[in-house]
Protein backbone atom coordinates (compact mmCIF):
# COMPACT_ATOMS: atom_id res chain seq x y z
CA UNK A 1 0.00 0.00 0.00
CA UNK A 2 1.38 3.40 -1.00
CA UNK A 3 1.88 6.01 1.68
CA UNK A 4 0.32 9.35 0.75
CA UNK A 5 0.46 12.44 2.97
CA UNK A 6 -0.52 16.04 2.38
CA UNK A 7 1.96 18.90 2.11
CA UNK A 8 1.52 20.00 5.75
CA UNK A 9 2.36 16.58 7.16
CA UNK A 10 5.37 16.23 4.85
CA UNK A 11 6.56 19.68 6.01
CA UNK A 12 6.10 18.70 9.67
CA UNK A 13 8.31 15.64 9.20
CA UNK A 14 10.95 17.76 7.46
CA UNK A 15 10.92 20.40 10.23
CA UNK A 16 11.40 17.68 12.87
CA UNK A 17 14.20 16.13 10.83
CA UNK A 18 12.35 12.83 10.86
CA UNK A 19 13.65 10.32 8.30
CA UNK A 20 10.31 9.75 6.61
CA UNK A 21 9.74 9.65 2.88
CA UNK A 22 6.15 8.99 1.76
CA UNK A 23 5.46 7.48 -1.64
CA UNK A 24 3.50 10.58 -2.60
CA UNK A 25 2.84 14.07 -1.27
CA UNK A 26 -0.58 15.36 -2.27
CA UNK A 27 -1.35 18.98 -2.97
CA UNK A 28 -4.07 20.68 -0.96
CA UNK A 29 -7.12 21.62 -2.96
CA UNK A 30 -8.89 24.83 -2.06
CA UNK A 31 -12.65 25.04 -2.31
CA UNK A 32 -15.22 27.71 -1.76
CA UNK A 33 -17.97 27.46 0.85
CA UNK A 34 -20.97 29.57 -0.05
CA UNK A 35 -22.02 32.04 2.62
CA UNK A 36 -25.38 30.28 3.00
CA UNK A 37 -23.52 27.06 3.95
CA UNK A 38 -20.89 28.61 6.21
CA UNK A 39 -22.51 27.81 9.56
CA UNK A 40 -23.38 24.24 8.56
CA UNK A 41 -19.83 23.65 7.35
CA UNK A 42 -18.48 25.10 10.60
CA UNK A 43 -20.67 22.67 12.56
CA UNK A 44 -19.35 19.77 10.45
CA UNK A 45 -15.74 20.79 11.16
CA UNK A 46 -16.43 21.22 14.88
CA UNK A 47 -17.85 17.67 14.98
CA UNK A 48 -14.73 16.20 13.35
CA UNK A 49 -13.71 14.30 16.50
CA UNK A 50 -17.15 12.74 16.99
CA UNK A 51 -16.98 9.89 14.48
CA UNK A 52 -18.17 6.47 15.61
CA UNK A 53 -15.95 3.71 14.29
CA UNK A 54 -15.80 -0.07 14.32
CA UNK A 55 -12.62 -2.13 14.20
CA UNK A 56 -12.67 -5.24 12.08
CA UNK A 57 -10.11 -7.60 10.57
CA UNK A 58 -10.35 -5.46 7.41
CA UNK A 59 -9.49 -2.28 9.33
CA UNK A 60 -11.44 0.60 10.76
CA UNK A 61 -14.90 1.37 9.39
CA UNK A 62 -16.50 4.74 9.99
CA UNK A 63 -20.11 4.24 11.13
CA UNK A 64 -21.24 7.84 11.37
CA UNK A 65 -21.24 10.84 13.65
CA UNK A 66 -22.22 10.62 17.31
CA UNK A 67 -25.41 12.69 17.10
CA UNK A 68 -25.68 13.28 20.84
CA UNK A 69 -22.22 14.88 20.85
CA UNK A 70 -23.02 16.81 17.67
CA UNK A 71 -26.17 18.17 19.31
CA UNK A 72 -23.96 19.86 21.91
CA UNK A 73 -22.01 21.51 19.10
CA UNK A 74 -25.21 22.57 17.32
CA UNK A 75 -26.54 24.08 20.55
CA UNK A 76 -23.23 25.76 21.41
CA UNK A 77 -23.09 27.43 18.00
CA UNK A 78 -26.79 28.36 18.26
CA UNK A 79 -27.39 26.69 14.91
CA UNK A 80 -30.68 27.00 13.05
CA UNK A 81 -32.84 23.84 12.83
CA UNK A 82 -31.79 23.05 9.24
CA UNK A 83 -28.11 22.81 10.23
CA UNK A 84 -28.63 19.24 11.47
CA UNK A 85 -29.98 18.06 8.11
CA UNK A 86 -27.01 19.77 6.43
CA UNK A 87 -24.68 17.99 8.84
CA UNK A 88 -26.25 14.64 7.98
CA UNK A 89 -25.88 15.32 4.25
CA UNK A 90 -22.17 16.10 4.70
CA UNK A 91 -21.78 13.03 6.91
CA UNK A 92 -23.35 10.85 4.20
CA UNK A 93 -20.89 12.09 1.59
CA UNK A 94 -17.91 11.95 3.96
CA UNK A 95 -18.61 8.30 4.82
CA UNK A 96 -18.18 7.34 1.17
CA UNK A 97 -14.67 8.80 1.20
CA UNK A 98 -13.70 7.72 4.71
CA UNK A 99 -14.66 4.13 3.93
CA UNK A 100 -13.25 4.32 0.37
CA UNK A 101 -16.54 3.64 -1.34
CA UNK A 102 -17.49 4.90 -4.75
CA UNK A 103 -19.88 7.87 -4.75
CA UNK A 104 -23.47 6.88 -5.52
Amino acid sequence: MATVVDEDIADDFAIMGAPYEPDEVSKKEAFEVLAVNHLSFKVFLECRTQWRTASTMAGITFIGLDYSACKLVLDDLQSPPDAFSDLRAMEHEALKHLNHREAR
